[in-house]
């Protein structure tokens, strides 16, 4: 039997930072939300581009662009920041409440 509601995910509407979502744990984790439903995912790192050759067809591809082709243009943000610092920390979260209509979750 089949429903008519579709499956919103556990992370339905949220709003997410998650650091390091160029490459590696950081990059699965953004891949992650965004399957679970996350309204927007934010994507900072200090460059776009993946560090290594994994993901298959999507190597290469930054962890914005892929959430952007899965779940649509709205639902990825990549934000260069350097966690060291927290003046860029600051934006990143400045722009993460901004872009998410004044929500930031997690």
């Amino acid at each position: 039997m089949s429903s008519s509601i579709p499956h919103q995910g556990r992370l339905f509407d949220k709003v997410a930072i998650v650091t390091g979502a160029s490459s590696g744990l950081g990059r699965a984790i953004a891949l992650a939300f965004a399957a679970e439903g996350a309204r927007l995912v934010v994507c900072p790192d200090l460059r776009s581009s993946p560090r290594g050759d994994f993901g298959g067809s999507e190597a290469g591809k930054s962890t914005h662009d892929v959430i952007s082709q899965r779940y649509g243009d709205h639902k990825s943000l990549f934000v260069k920041t350097d966690v060291t610092v927290s003046g860029e920390l600051e934006e990143l979260v400045k722009k993460a409440v901004e872009t998410g209509k004044g929500r930031l979750d997690m």
